[in-house]
């Protein structure tokens, strides 16, 4: 009797304890699977220096030196570092402090180290991000996830591809809202606000598509859904799978907006609003701006359309 309940009381204590550990991996699983690293979290993790247009390569990234980081963060231009020489090289940040911006809101300075030289690195966040740089893992995944792959783009145009070396730009390329796309190469872009592009060839042309393909290293209040790419494209064909009606899709094709659409159907229609609210006093119903336009969500159902009226 008593061997039985020593027996029992070990598997409890077992059980116990591996619920306590599951419980750990769980966390420690959800928060390295995580696809959003605020600033607080950068500690530890990878990022590679972007491209940047033409017009802006003399004046180098907005990080400095350690030893010249006050007189960059005073505008001081020449404490920049030089373009040529950090471009699509990777830094790995080595601590980040916290503070209050004039604005009342979080910034972060960053400190961080180039991987080869370990030369020693300082930028300043402006609305949680620091321009010039793309999360190195994001990069990895979106070329894993879209590299020869087909998409549907959510778009009416598309940018016909440019060498960033120059200052001209191609024309845009017209498409249709679900045309399919065929990705021939992933690499990074030149904002870090959508700091990937999906090289894509249609109608036999190549053009980019730039996307975000977490909300690491994007404005704080950037507004998008999860994950964030699917504001520009889908794996499927959804056009084929929606199972909404003809003229619902002529609606959209001609980027009008009906009451009664679904916030997917207004997505689709004209795009990430500017920003997202919740009502005051009525937690079910969710305000959409779009410029001079107030858009009001009763659940998923789009209930009203307001116009801003300029004096």
């Amino acid at each position: 009797m008593k061997l039985n309940s020593l027996r029992l009381a070990l598997m409890v204590m077992l059980l116990v304890l591996f619920g306590a550990l599951g419980t750990v991996w769980a966390a420690n699983s959800q928060q390295e699977s995580s696809p959003h690293l605020t600033p607080d979290k950068w500690i530890g993790q990878s990022f590679t220096f972007l491209s940047l247009p033409a017009a802006d390569q003399a004046a180098g990234y907005e990080i400095f030196d350690v030893e010249l980081a006050k007189q960059g963060f005073n505008g001081d231009h020449s404490a920049r570092i030089p373009y040529a020489q950090n471009v699509s090289k990777q830094v790995t940040v080595t601590d980040v402090v916290t503070y209050i911006a004039s604005d009342n809101q979080y910034e972060y300075i960053i400190y961080l180290e180039e991987n080869e030289s370990k030369q020693k690195l300082v930028g300043r966040t402006s609305r949680g991000q620091l321009e010039g740089l793309v999360l190195t893992s994001d990069l990895a995944k979106a070329q894993k996830q879209f590299l020869g792959k087909t998409v549907y783009v959510k778009l009416r145009t598309i940018e016909g591809l440019y060498d960033p070396q120059t200052i001209t730009k191609p024309l845009s390329i017209p498409t249709k809202i679900g045309s399919a796309v065929n990705v021939v190469d992933v690499y990074a872009g030149m904002k870090s606000s959508e700091p990937i592009w999906l090289i894509v060839v249609t109608d036999n042309q190549k053009a980019f598509i730039p996307i975000t393909y977490s909300l690491t290293n994007v404005p704080s209040n950037f507004c998008q859904q999860d994950p964030p790419w699917q504001e520009k494209v889908m794996l499927n064909d959804f056009r084929a799978t929606s199972g909404w009606s003809e003229e619902l899709w002529n609606q959209i094709d001609a980027g009008i907006v009906n009451l009664g659409m679904t916030s997917e159907q207004v997505r689709f229609s004209w795009g990430a609003p500017a920003s997202i609210s919740q009502h005051a006093t009525d937690p079910n119903v969710s305000i959409w701006k779009y410029g001079t336009k107030t858009l009001n969500f009763s659940g998923d159902k789009l209930t009203s359309i307001e116009s801003e009226v300029t004096p």
